[in-house]
């Protein structure tokens, strides 16, 4: 009897460990957009890196990159980029970052509209040189 109580006690502890691993592993990737690549694209004569930090429901958020060693970098961000999902345009971005000038600038861009799975996102930088503009798929 003990023998048998003592194997079913671990098979329940084996059962527990899996479980307990699916569950981490499936909201690991519910929310991943650790997947999606950082873009770095050149406006002219400043180099943008824009990496998406969120793409879901709740909105989109990227890390922004300004690199430059010619031009001041005067624009406000937030005026400056806009989101598209699915073909449609979104304004209305915050930027947590430092404000115009210098050479090298790095913050983030928030939107809250909703990006779906699946959709198809753009965000771009206008107010440089050229604008700078890289392409995702939402996770």
């Amino acid at each position: 009897m003990v023998h048998t109580s003592r194997r079913v006690a671990a098979v329940v502890a084996v059962v527990a460990v899996v479980a307990v691993g699916l569950v981490a592993w499936s909201l690991s990737r519910s929310d991943d957009t650790s997947a999606l690549p950082t873009r770095t694209v050149r406006a002219g004569e400043v180099e943008v890196t824009l990496t998406p930090l969120t793409l879901d429901t709740s909105g989109a958020v990227f890390r922004v990159a300004l690199d430059t060693h010619t031009v001041p970098l005067d624009l406000d961000v937030a005026a400056s980029a806009r989101l598209r999902v699915n073909g449609t345009t979104a304004d209305g971005a915050s930027w947590d970052g430092p404000g115009p000038g210098g050479h090298h600038r790095e913050g983030t861009v928030r939107f809250t509209t909703p990006v779906p799975a699946g959709a198809a996102v753009e965000l771009r930088i206008t107010g440089l040189p050229a604008d700078a503009a890289a392409s995702w798929t939402a996770p």
